[in-house]
């Protein structure tokens, strides 16, 4: 008598660590001094709480969906000391090439340095298709070969699949249509195609990079942007930064029904540690500055914060004295605090009582009326003779 057919075929499940963007050797602008060199090592630091990350979940891999390194021209020193992190990891880890570090003749990942010092569990996606990390769970891989692809990369891959018994994550990197709906790049990526291959079965995630924020796309659930793991923008521009996603799959099929029964599980986790935040203020007197100073001072982790400042409103010479010399001690305190430029728009108000009491006399005194009768017009003179003035006050001991 043969044996009867199980009701279901073997269950298969995984969890895995999806990240991206971690774009080591990432420099910003307005980082100076050792800030600078705190943001690198903070991004390579990020990786070694990736794994244990892993480690806490039982994850069976971590996917870095594109842009592992800033570029081609990164130091050795940041490569060597990137794969010691790696080295760390307690899973393997599989390396996707995207935008900026494309698998092209001149790619970083053929560099004797990366070649010499990558762990043994560490595996670059340098070829379209299947990689299978063991039986029952594969890979799907589209990586970038040029920084200028030509078409739909991830397309691609969905054209070329069977339907199959696999758990199969697709690991892809770029813009999607949705959120380009002017756009005519013709590599962004068809999310419509994506919902389409999941509802049939033919993927049961898609691991997306390129967005540094934490991004679910499409309304299945199945489609995510994991952001990158350390911030790289201001808060008004990145929602989510500084996260990886934990992601748990489970597929099952029954044996009288050729659909299969999927499960999916993305939870997000912090692993950054810096903050780039902007601060918008009015500021017409001296309580909106002391406001403006609670409002800076309730920051945690200052010397890992950036700070973006964009006021508006007038202030009297004396006041923006009192501004310019605590936005020079919150500069110390945080690691940058820069001017959002765009947004901007503070003026001086000259007052004859500005300088009364300081009782200036000869060459000072003139200058001080010139600039005064020049800081009161329009335009870029108007707003140069204001600055002076306010140093000058400064310089006169207007401010203590």
């Amino acid at each position: 008598m043969s044996a009867a057919l199980p009701l279901f075929l073997p269950e298969q499940h995984v969890t895995f660590i999806h990240t991206a963007d971690w774009q080591l050797g990432m420099t910003r602008h307005f980082l100076r001094g050792d800030a600078q060199a705190r943001y690198t090592a903070a991004r390579q630091e990020a990786i070694g709480r990736i794994g244990r990350l892993a480690d806490a979940h039982h994850a069976e891999f971590v996917l870095v969906c594109g842009d592992v390194f800033e570029d081609r021209q990164v130091s050795s020193r940041v490569i060597r000391r990137s794969l010691d992190h790696l080295r760390q990891v307690p899973c393997p880890v599989y390396l996707l090439p995207g935008n900026h570090d494309p698998m092209d003749a001149a790619s970083i990942y053929n560099s004797r340095v990366f070649a010499d010092n990558k762990p043994e569990h560490v595996h670059v996606l340098d070829t379209a298709g299947a990689v299978q990390v063991r039986p029952g769970v594969s890979l799907i891989a589209a990586p970038w070969t040029t920084k200028v692809p030509l078409s739909d990369l991830v397309a691609q891959q969905l054209d070329r699949l069977e339907p199959g018994d696999d758990i199969r994550i697709l690991a892809g990197h770029g813009r999607v249509d949705v959120f380009a709906p002017q756009s005519a790049d013709p590599s962004l990526i068809d999310v419509d195609e994506l919902e389409r291959a999941v509802a049939a079965g033919l993927i049961d995630y898609v691991a997306l990079g390129d967005r540094h924020s934490t991004t679910k796309v499409g309304d299945s659930g199945r489609i995510w942007y994991s952001g990158a793991q350390e911030v790289t923008n201001y808060d008004h521009r990145e929602a989510e930064p500084g996260q990886v996603l934990v992601v748990e799959l489970t597929r099952g099929q029954s044996a009288s029904d050729s659909a299969p029964a999927q499960s999916v599980t993305v939870t997000p986790h912090q692993v950054g540690e810096w903050a780039f935040r902007t601060v918008e203020h009015d500021v017409n007197g001296g309580d909106d500055i002391a406001e403006l100073r609670r409002r800076l001072d309730a920051f945690d982790n200052k010397s890992q914060t950036v700070v973006q400042l964009a006021l508006r409103g007038s202030v009297s010479i004396a006041e923006r004295s009192e501004l310019d010399m605590m936005i020079e001690e919150f500069t110390d305190r945080f690691a940058a605090l820069t001017w959002w430029e765009l947004r901007h728009d503070l003026v001086i108000r000259p007052d004859d009582n500005d300088f009364a009491h300081l009782q200036l006399t000869g060459f000072i005194g003139d200058a001080a009326a010139e600039l005064s009768t020049s800081a009161a017009g329009d335009g870029e003179d108007a707003i140069a003779a204001q600055e002076a003035l306010a140093l000058l006050f400064r310089l006169a001991g207007g401010s203590r």
